[in-house]
């Protein structure tokens, strides 16, 4: 799988402002627009792959992208009433745009390039040391009981830390540059400490982006 991804040229992209998808993360998606209808149809009878990414500014006439995003795999899709589908992405690898444009069916492929994030389709697992990981559930106490968040914490602290991670990266209501810093990540040591300086910036009841 790893070579045919990287092998890979060109993708449909989504772009969609405040939304990450990450690597082995998940994401629901509800397309209703003509466009994105297309879009869906023609990934699902192809390789199934669309190319999440952020939006720095999107007007009428222009759409400045973030140079980074993630291809998604679809592994699941309903068809809904209204001509509407419902469909679950699973991330798969970073990706660098190189450019984009129009197609006639109003959605925007993409040239990317793969190869800077190669590393997220290897096999080999990551795993946050005690400390790291001891530093990042304690913040992300502290971040939940300043957002009135109720959980429970015997479940957390059984999530697997990379599915935890990922989870609350995507879910979490940060900024549109917090996000991409969160996506742009080194590895899941950056990631995790990303998310603990966010944590403790939001607890404090400051919300300047870092960026």
């Amino acid at each position: 799988m790893m070579e045919e991804i990287l092998d890979i040229k060109q993708i449909p992209i989504f772009p969609l402002s405040n939304c990450i998808l990450l690597p082995n993360g998940t994401l629901t998606l509800n397309i209703f627009e003509p466009r994105y209808l297309n879009m869906t149809e023609d990934a699902i009878s192809n390789n199934r792959l669309i190319g999440m990414i952020q939006p720095k500014s999107n007007s009428k006439d222009k759409i400045d992208l973030y140079s980074i995003g993630c291809v998604g795999k679809i592994i699941h899709f309903s068809e809904l009433k209204d001509q509407k589908y419902l469909i679950e992405l699973k991330g798969i690898c970073r990706y660098q745009l190189i450019n984009h444009e129009l197609t006639n069916k109003e959605y925007r492929v993409a040239n990317i390039d793969f190869k800077k994030y190669a590393l997220d389709l290897a096999s080999v697992k990551f795993n946050l040391n005690i400390a790291l990981k001891e530093d990042f559930l304690n913040s992300l106490k502290i971040y939940f009981a300043s957002q009135g968040i109720d959980a429970d914490w015997k479940v957390i602290e059984k999530a697997p830390t990379n599915l935890l991670i990922n989870s609350l990266a995507q879910s979490c209501p940060f900024s549109i540059g917090e996000k991409q810093m969160l996506l742009e990540n080194k590895d899941l040591n950056d990631l995790a400490n990303i998310m603990i300086t966010l944590f403790k910036i939001y607890s404090a009841g400051e919300t300047k982006n870092l960026n």
